[in-house]
C-alpha cells in the first residue's frame, strides 16, 4: 500500500467557488471571491463577495472593469490583467489610458513603470483618497543614437522605475520635450508592465509594437484592517483560517490565508491535508 498525495487531485477536490457559479471564463479560472453573476442554486446569492470582485465573461474573455483579466491567483492574491501603453505623437493619435482598481493596488513587486522614446517623458498618476500621487521617469538623447543601448533599458531611448507602494486608480500619460529631434517622429510611449514582459529594441523608436502589456494588481477584501473587520458580519475568512494584513504595502482591506496544515479556499474555508492510499 502506497501514500499518494498529488497536489493537482487535492486542488480539483476542494471548493474554489460557490455552488451553482461558473467557475472558468474560456481558460481562465475564478475562484472566489470573484464570480460573474448570481448562482443558479435556489438562493441565486451573488457568485462574488463584495460589488468589486464582480466579472462578465464576454465571447470566453474575462473582464473586469475596462481590463481583460490574464489570470488570478488564489494563493498569491493577485490578478494579472492587461493594460495599455499610453502614446503621445505630437498632439496627434495621443492615447491616455486609465484603470479604476477600487483598493486593488498596482504590484510594485511585481512591475516596472517605463517610458520609451528619444526625447520623451512618462507620469504615472494614483487617485485614491480624494489625492493624487505621481511619479514618472524621463529619456533624452537629443538624437544621439550611440548612447542608446540596444536590447537594455539603460535610461536612454528608455527608462525604467519601481512602482511606488499603494498606487490605485491610476492614469498613465506620455509626452515629449519641445525642442526633441524630428528624426525621431516626436513620440513617446509609456506603459506599466509586469516583470520581464518587455525588452527595449532601438527600432521601437519609430514605431512601438505593442498597444498593451500584463499588468499585476494586489487585491484584498473588506475595506478595513483584520481587528476592526473580524467581529463584523461580513468578515470573509472561513473555517480553519486567518485573517493577514502584514504587508507593508496593503494600506486597504485583509486577506485570509489558510492555518498551517489545512488547504483549499479561505474565503470558502479550508480543509485538512488529504492522503489517498492506492493498492498494488
Amino acid at each position: 500500500v502506497v501514500a499518494v498525495a498529488p497536489h493537482q487531485t487535492l486542488s480539483a477536490i476542494l471548493n474554489q467557488n460557490i455552488p451553482g457559479c461558473n467557475s472558468t471564463c474560456g481558460n481562465i479560472e475564478i475562484p472566489y471571491p470573484f464570480g460573474i453573476g448570481y448562482s443558479s442554486t435556489p438562493d441565486q446569492r451573488p457568485c462574488f463577495f463584495e460589488p468589486k470582485f464582480s466579472l462578465t465573461c464576454e465571447n470566453s474573455t474575462l473582464i473586469w472593469g475596462n481590463v481583460e483579466i490574464l489570470s488570478i491567483s488564489l494563493p498569491a492574491q493577485q490578478m494579472d490583467v492587461l493594460f495599455w501603453v499610453s502614446q503621445f505623437c505630437n498632439d496627434t493619435n495621443d492615447n491616455f489610458p486609465w484603470m479604476q482598481t477600487f483598493n486593488f493596488s498596482i504590484s510594485r513587486k511585481e512591475n516596472k513603470f517605463m517610458t520609451v522614446g528619444c526625447d520623451s517623458f512618462g507620469v504615472l498618476n494614483s487617485f485614491s483618497d480624494n489625492s493624487t500621487y505621481s511619479t514618472g521617469c524621463l529619456t533624452r538623447c537629443y538624437g544621439n543614437e550611440l548612447k542608446i543601448d540596444d536590447g537594455t533599458c539603460s535610461g536612454i531611448g528608455c527608462c525604467r522605475m519601481d512602482i511606488p507602494p499603494r498606487m490605485r486608480d491610476i492614469e498613465i500619460r506620455a509626452s515629449i520635450f519641445s525642442n526633441s529631434m524630428p528624426e525621431w517622429e516626436n513620440c513617446s510611449y509609456s506603459f506599466v508592465a509586469k516583470q520581464d514582459s518587455y525588452n527595449f529594441s532601438t527600432s521601437h523608436l519609430r514605431g512601438f509594437p505593442q498597444t498593451s502589456f500584463p499588468l499585476v494588481l494586489d487585491w484584498t477584501v473588506g475595506h478595513q484592517k483584520c481587528k476592526a473587520s473580524e467581529s463584523r458580519d461580513d468578515y470573509a475568512c472561513r473555517s480553519n483560517s486567518y485573517c493577514d494584513d502584514t504587508d507593508s504595502d496593503i494600506d486597504y482591506g485583509y486577506r485570509c490565508r489558510c492555518k498551517d496544515g489545512y488547504e483549499g479556499n479561505p474565503y470558502l474555508g479550508c480543509t485538512g491535508n488529504l492522503i489517498y492510499y492506492a493498492k498494488y
